[in-house]
């Protein structure tokens, strides 16, 4: 069972040329580069509130540096954007990416009415079972809004949140239902891997049961991470009796055999 795409990963803190170098040290197929909206100069008045990781890019400095990697690579490379989806502002953050000529397009949520939880302190046990129901609301809008090729890390509340609801399989089932009526995958995501694999095992079984597509990504914000966690996800994968992973050119998804 060989992942041999890696379909979400940002440059901000390094270059396109340097992970795509290290995609092929790692004998990746395709690469998919996907840099966050808020790291584009032309986002920062829709997202003043969401720190940069790295040194600004334009749209178009980013795409340029996406094309001239893979110019000189004889992997594919495939040019994205992770998307914020935040209500009262997705109309907004639709536009800016309109114009471009995008691969695939990543929806994430990385805020929940007003509060980025991955930066928040401890919270009571209804607190942190509220807010993730309202997380797994939000997931299910943002499959469901036509926007996104791919929704991510959709556990990754648990970084900031232990106290899961009691529901939580059900939840992940009615997001991997609503994925699979919209034809949108969910992300098998290394990073969540690393932190958290039973999680991610509930959300492949999850996705089996309603035969969700799945992409496979690491989130890697350094040469180094690209693929990382891909042997873990190749064995969540085979527990959960999945075989496909989807990657996508020109918006137009592809699903290859594991």
């Amino acid at each position: 069972m060989t992942i041999d795409t890696d379909f979400h990963c940002h440059v901000s803190r390094t270059s396109a040329r340097e992970m795509v170098e290290a995609a092929e040290a790692c004998d990746l197929r395709v690469l998919g580069i996907s840099e966050h909206d808020f790291q584009m100069v032309e986002a920062r008045a829709t997202l003043p509130h969401l720190g940069p990781e790295g040194p600004l890019l334009t749209f178009d400095r980013y795409i340029e540096s996406v094309y001239e990697a893979a110019q000189r690579s004889p992997i594919a490379v495939r040019l994205g954007m992770e998307v914020d989806f935040i209500p009262g502002k997705n109309e907004a953050i639709q536009a800016l990416l309109q114009p471009h000529p995008w691969d695939f397009l990543i929806g994430s949520v990385h805020e929940v009415d007003g509060v980025q939880f991955e930066r928040t302190g401890e919270l009571t046990r209804t607190e942190g079972e509220a807010r993730w129901l309202r997380y797994y609301v939000l997931l299910r809008e943002a499959v469901s809004s036509g926007f996104f090729d791919v929704v991510s890390h959709p556990v990754r509340m648990r970084v900031k949140n232990p106290h899961l609801p009691p529901t939580l399989d059900d939840e992940l089932a009615q997001l991997a239902a609503e994925a699979a009526r919209c034809n949108v995958a969910l992300e098998i995501n290394g990073y969540d891997i690393l932190s958290s694999p039973d999680l991610v095992r509930r959300l492949a079984r999850a996705c089996a049961s309603q035969h969700t597509p799945i992409s496979v990504s690491s989130d890697a914000h350094r040469p180094g991470r690209i693929a990382q966690a891909h042997q873990q996800s190749a064995e969540i994968l085979r527990e959960a009796g999945i075989t496909k992973v989807r990657i996508w050119n020109q918006r137009v998804a592809e699903d290859y055999t594991i």
